[in-house]
């Protein structure tokens, strides 16, 4: 037991002088670092806008107001951003691929998923942090929520499973790259779907195909939606779908380090 606990450290002392590693080279461009920014609150605040603009003609999507919106949204925004923060390359496996540069991670004696997975630190991820922490304000001060502290808690639980739960989802799929050579097109098919639906519309407006889609085969429902239920008080009739995020998330991140391990014994070097 103790071996595998210094194993452990040893493994998140590599992990965090790589991230150190790579947050140094993102920072090293402070003009792009900022544009890039910027960049991010003009296109979150133009999906917004369209949102308002929508719900000023018809009022109310499904019972949900333009604050229940905001708050779906940047639910699903601050999950996605601290995702894109640590993890924003890993739909890219494809690439490392195809260009032969994933053998590097084989050559190092440290695991080649923790080499992948600390590869890069993508500062638009911290832009839309900013942004979903300036939106979720918004609708908690204009909804009238008053949160308990153990509310705050579950706030932050789900923020890191919403996370874990597109990391794990993106993971997955981009580990079938390992076989087909090709997992971008896939990678980007899911998460547009999830961009198009998800994030910014409560899924009960759709037929229960789509629904049964984003909560069992895809499931990004558990990012925002369902644990949003909980937060605007609208979880009866639900049961425990509102608070089954973290444990959707270990499910799925199991699972794509199950299909990771059997990808990377199926892998053959391009030889680029």
């Amino acid at each position: 037991m103790a071996q595998v606990f210094r194993e452990a450290a040893g493994l998140g002392r590599a992990w965090r002088a790589m991230l150190r590693a790579a947050l140094l080279s993102r920072v090293a461009y402070r003009a792009d670092l900022l544009v890039g920014i910027v960049g991010v609150f003009v296109l979150n605040g133009a999906t917004l806008g369209t949102t308002w603009v929508l719900l000023k003609r018809f009022d109310h999507l499904g019972g949900w107001g333009f604050y229940d919106i905001l708050f779906l949204y940047n639910l699903w925004l601050i999950g996605h951003g601290l995702r894109v923060i640590l993890f924003g390359h890993v739909g890219q496996l494809e690439t490392y691929i195809i260009e032969g540069t994933f053998d590097q991670f084989l050559l190092r004696p440290v695991s080649p998923l923790l080499q992948f997975l600390s590869r890069e630190v993508h500062y638009l991820g911290l832009g839309d942090v900013l942004v979903s922490s300036t939106g979720i304000a918004l609708a908690y001060h204009h909804l009238g929520m008053h949160w308990s502290g153990g509310t705050w808690l579950w706030f932050l639980v789900v923020a890191v499973s919403a996370a874990a739960v597109e990391l794990g989802l993106i993971l997955l799929l981009a580990s079938t790259a390992f076989w087909t050579g090709r997992s971008t097109p896939l990678v980007n098919t899911a998460t547009q779907f999830s961009f198009g639906v998800v994030q910014q519309y409560p899924i009960h407006i759709f037929g229960r195909p789509l629904q049964a889609m984003v909560t069992l085969f895809l499931p990004f429902a558990f990012m925002n939606y369902y644990p949003s239920l909980y937060f605007l008080g609208k979880a009866q009739g639900y049961g425990i779908l509102p608070f089954l995020s973290p444990l959707v998330a270990l499910v799925l991140l199991a699972t794509a380090g199950i299909v990771w391990r059997r990808g990377l014994k199926a892998y053959t070097s391009t030889g680029s």
